[in-house]
């Protein structure tokens, strides 16, 4: 994975991660979410979508998956890195 691209990345982290998972995967003081947050609030919270029901409009409402997931997004090709293993 190149992480020296131009394009802008975001990580976010379940927050329940320990920081041993967090550097083991190459996340940069990742963003935490909780159980609650679902693929919206995560794109909200990148600033790809100005509010959370707009990312929901654009088909973002469902939840985060399980595992370690990178989503390229938007015509600036953002990165998106998610670890949620808990």
């Amino acid at each position: 994975m190149d992480r020296h691209s131009s394009s802008p990345e975001f990580d976010f982290a379940h927050k329940k991660e320990t920081e041993e998972d967090i550097e083991l995967f190459g996340l940069d003081n990742p963003m935490r979410f909780d159980d609650g947050a679902t693929m919206a609030h995560l794109m909200h919270q990148a600033g790809i979508f100005s509010s959370v029901s707009q990312a929901r409009k654009n088909g973002w409402n469902k939840p985060v998956p399980n595992g370690f997931n990178i989503f390229t997004v938007g015509k600036l090709k953002k990165k998106v890195y998610i670890l949620n293993t808990r």
